[in-house]
């Protein structure tokens, strides 16, 4: 627990020790700079024997078996996507060790998080905060494969914003690649059609009664995907009923700063449209979480826009009262929310190297 903790203050307290003599520039730069040494440490640094996860230990003996194993005799025995399993042949042949793995996905990650922060959030502090306590970072401690994807669908988002065929046709290409590494990817394509969306109350509306008629098909959805992609993805919902609630809500409340902002300003969603509709869309996919799980995993490649969505909505409030009540209710709800997955969905912190400790 205190090395989450510790990582976290100290990302704050980087924000604070930085002066402001050296323009807002430089200080964004060296605190994601900073910030992202930090997130790379802790998450690499994590024994994938102590974490408590399954997938991260699949992806940590994949990679150690990536040092000897053939291409075919890996998708075999793991069954990943061709493009993860080479992936992972290549980084075991330019860094053959196996934690290594750790490190790339830790990297590789923030690098493209902290890029989609610095071209669109008005505070990179509070943006950083969001995406390490609401946004998507908890996800990716786990889902490596996943995780590579929704990435590489974000630096092909920043792409769509062109609106120019080279780019398109760019991003299309890292569509591909992102669902060679897991195969959900694929509905990265629908962020085409997203883009011309113009969000009008009745454009909400509609997408809110098409949820609920989707809520009813979802299962069928699900199997006819399964038949398609070759996959075994669950049908059925296995958790609470509170499950999940608390996204939602975090959702709802950043959408009701965006519509406060519009009420003023009009023009605001001609530069920030393209993010909320993806958080629109994002929001209603994991509301069917619960008929079946996988729609979880899948609004994961919409519901990253909550970093800017979120942060944004906060600043570029009309009234200073009402910015300062935004944050500190976002601020409270991070730490809040931080506490609660460090204390119960995290578990316990431990360095690789203890783990080599013990077994010496």
């Amino acid at each position: 627990m205190w090395v989450w903790l510790f990582m976290l203050i100290s990302i704050i307290l980087v924000r604070f020790l930085i002066p402001d003599a050296i323009g807002e520039k430089k200080k964004n730069l060296i605190f994601l700079g900073v910030s992202f040494c930090i997130l790379v440490f802790v998450m690499g640094s994590r024994s994938p024997h102590m974490s408590g996860s399954n997938d991260m230990m699949s992806y940590f003996r994949c990679y150690g078996n990536a040092l000897y194993q053939s291409t075919g005799e890996m998708i075999d025995h793991y069954r990943f996507e061709a493009g993860y399993i080479i992936l992972n042949e290549i980084l075991a042949w330019l860094a053959p060790w196996n934690y290594f793995i750790l490190y790339f996905e830790a990297a590789f990650c923030t690098f493209v998080m902290f890029w989609y922060i610095y071209r669109n959030a008005d505070s990179v502090f509070l943006a950083v905060i969001v995406y390490i306590c609401l946004g998507p970072w908890q996800f990716f401690l786990t889902g490596f494969r996943q995780t590579i994807a929704i990435c590489l669908c974000f630096i092909a988002f920043e792409f769509l914003k062109k609106h120019k065929t080279m780019w398109d046709l760019a991003a299309l290409a890292l569509i591909a690649l992102a669902a060679s590494m897991h195969t959900t990817a694929w509905i990265f394509l629908s962020a085409f059609l997203i883009r011309k969306f113009r969000i009008t109350k009745k454009v909400v509306i509609y997408t809110g009664i098409l949820t609920l008629f989707l809520f009813l098909f979802v299962d069928d959805i699900v199997a006819f995907g399964n038949d398609i992609l070759d996959k075994n993805y669950a049908l059925a919902y296995r958790g609470n009923v509170l499950g999940g609630l608390i996204p939602i809500l975090i959702y709802i409340f950043a959408l009701i700063l965006t519509y406060f902002i519009w009420t003023w300003d009009s023009t605001y969603l001609d530069k920030n449209g393209f993010e909320v509709a993806m958080l629109i869309v994002g929001m209603c996919i994991y509301f069917l979480r619960y008929t079946s799980i996988i729609m979880e995993r899948i609004s994961f490649y919409f519901t990253p826009t909550i970093i800017i969505v979120l942060s944004n909505g906060i600043t570029r409030q009309r009234t200073k009262t009402v910015r300062n009540i935004a944050f500190v209710a976002c601020i409270v709800v991070c730490f809040a929310l931080f506490i609660y997955r460090t204390l119960v969905q995290y578990g316990d912190y431990h360095f690789y190297w203890e783990y080599l400790e013990g077994l010496a």
